[in-house]
């Protein structure tokens, strides 16, 4: 009886505000649909492919992580924005003046929409990542790997900040 009355009231308070789930996330539960832009890569570098991977992961972290319904436009909360920065950089120097490595720096600008909650979204954040590779790797062999790592990371930044509110 004394559990029941404990887990009942532990169930009230957290179901009175907001929805939290084992990601951390929580929604508000008047937020029923989410809407994912394609982002476009505006950086004038990198593989077309870059694009295509980054809004994949995006939509699906947002979904599988909340439990929000994917619409095509105008959700409830809305991601949109674009890839403004991807650099190849020589990292690493050895003894010999030359580098063991390579690094690969991709920037998102990223706008998120709350149609509920006025101060719930944020406008042109910059998001940040990189990865690094030996130069012994050829680029074209590694490169999609690579974004998919940068991509990954970037997305789970880009959640924490929409729904874990860091």
């Amino acid at each position: 009886m004394k559990n029941s009355i404990l887990f009942l009231a532990l169930t009230i308070a957290l179901s009175s505000c907001k929805i939290y789930s084992f990601t951390g996330a929580n929604v508000n539960p008047d937020i029923k649909t989410i809407s994912v832009a394609y982002i476009y890569n505006k950086s004038g570098n990198g593989p077309a492919s870059a694009s295509d991977i980054f809004t994949n992961l995006l939509k699906d972290k947002m979904i599988t992580n909340t439990n929000l319904q994917s619409t095509n436009s105008n959700g409830d909360v809305q991601f949109s924005g674009e890839i403004s920065n991807y650099a190849y950089t020589i990292q690493a120097p050895s003894g010999n003046t030359t580098s063991d490595l390579r690094r690969i720096t991709m920037t998102v600008n990223i706008t998120f929409f709350n149609r509920i909650e006025e101060d719930g979204g944020f406008e042109q954040q910059k998001f940040t990542r990189f990865a690094d590779y030996p130069v012994s790797e050829d680029l074209s062999s590694v490169e999609e790997t690579i974004i998919n790592e940068i991509s990954t990371q970037l997305v789970d930044d880009i959640f924490n900040k929409a729904f874990v509110k860091w």
